[in-house]
């Protein structure tokens, strides 16, 4: 068995920690929420197990590379002496092992020997179409509320994938350049934005378009772009609207998800006061409005956050301490966070926190000189982007292993074309 294990590639095991919750959500689908399995901890304890057992760890990076890495565990004691003043009693703890994962995501990309982008890349977009493809079929966020496999699956759980998909599709638009083969990275490319588009999360959808933008900016300013290389875009985008034209005249499914991708964009403009083409029209005007709501929801967390940052000195400097935001904003002591790290960072752990937190970044400037071919910083950066938008500290696993490899691996992982 464990000479098995042993021949599995150490960034399959990374991966499996990494996108853990995604499993843990599809169980609770599938069996309820009293299926007590943590995932996350299993897959971490595996991983650092396999990092053990393959020999493939270098210990004394942590002595060499201690100046990387030290404002992140300041960072981290202050979580923790936070706890002290904190109004959370329960999901406190929940939240601070939160953080412990994100750490662990980054340790242990950090005491690896090497990691190979093109092998981690290659199981990250297996595992990132194998979720779309669960959430397409399952179809959960559908506006006439007729969810196909509903007696297997209890689609709330995984209603929220059509952000964290879209996140993850455009962490992978950016690391299949890692691939060597030029046909391979144009149709994944493709695929990637076009799940995006039909996953129908705006702030993922603007921020994909604008990341292809830059791609070909850069591509065109570095001459990388020949006469064969268009003929193959142009070619394979060609099988690509192909595919979702059949798609589109066949699959009631795919007309749903492209509708809802469409009218997701109302609650941002005022252009389509009037679909006309929309046939359930109650179901849609109920969609709408949770559409408003969860908008509306949102800016007041933002909102509220600013009273309550400025109330006092205190308040500022020092934060109402890790996981207090729920008990802040209605006395109740569950998740709950204001979808912006910067703004969470500041409620819970004050100026000293977010000043921690940069620290951490600046002092691994020096491993951003090669940005536009450091492809796991420009991953990374996507995601920060994003958690300023949808996402809690506790959720940025991934975003953390991408500095990791940035910073500590980028020296080997040369771009292959």
């Amino acid at each position: 068995m464990i000479k098995l294990l042993k021949k599995i590639d150490i960034e399959f095991y990374l991966i499996l920690f990494l996108l853990s919750g995604m499993f843990k959500n599809l169980l609770f689908s599938i069996y309820g929420n009293n299926i007590k399995i943590p995932l996350t901890i299993i897959f971490g304890i595996l991983l650092i197990l396999m990092i053990y057992i393959k020999d493939i760890f270098k210990l004394k990076r942590l002595k060499e590379e201690y100046k990387s890495f030290i404002f992140l565990l300041i960072f981290f004691v202050w979580s923790l002496f936070s706890i002290s003043y904190s109004s959370s009693e329960n999901y406190v703890w929940y939240k601070l092992l939160g953080l412990g994962t994100n750490f662990l995501a980054f340790f242990g990309v950090l005491i690896m020997k090497e990691i190979s982008l093109k092998r981690f890349t290659k199981y990250f977009s297996y595992f990132t179409y194998f979720f779309s493809l669960i959430f397409f079929v399952i179809n959960p966020n559908s506006i006439s509320k007729n969810f196909i496999f509903h007696e297997y699956f209890n689609e709330i759980y995984i209603q929220g994938w059509y952000l964290v998909l879209g996140q993850f599709l455009i962490v992978n638009m950016l690391l299949i350049f890692s691939f060597s083969e030029k046909k391979k990275i144009i149709y994944n490319l493709l695929i990637s934005l076009n799940i995006i588009c039909l996953l129908g999360g705006r702030f993922p959808i603007v921020l994909a378009l604008l990341v292809f933008f830059i791609i070909s900016i850069y591509l065109i300013q570095k001459k990388y772009l020949t006469k064969k290389l268009l003929m193959q875009f142009f070619k394979s985008l060609t099988i690509i609207i192909l595919i979702n034209s059949v798609l589109n005249l066949s699959s009631k499914t795919y007309r749903s998800l492209l509708l809802r991708s469409v009218y997701r964009f109302e609650v941002l403009s005022s252009s389509f006061n009037d679909l006309n083409f929309i046939n359930d029209q109650e179901n849609y005007q109920e969609s709408l409005n949770q559409e408003n709501n969860s908008f509306n929801k949102r800016l007041e967390y933002l909102l509220f956050s600013k009273t309550k940052i400025f109330e006092n000195k205190s308040s500022l400097i020092l934060g109402y301490g890790l996981g207090s935001f729920s008990n802040e904003y209605d006395q109740t002591d569950r998740r709950l966070y204001p979808h912006n790290i910067i703004i969470e960072i500041v409620f819970e752990l004050g100026l000293i926190g977010l000043l921690l937190a940069l620290a951490f970044l600046i002092s691994n400037s020096s491993s951003y000189k090669g940005f536009f071919t450091n492809l796991a910083l420009l991953a990374a950066l996507t995601l920060l982007i994003n958690s300023m938008k949808s996402s809690s500290i506790v959720d940025l696993r991934l975003l953390f292993a991408l500095l990791a490899i940035s910073i500590f691996h980028f020296n080997k992982l040369t771009l292959q074309n």
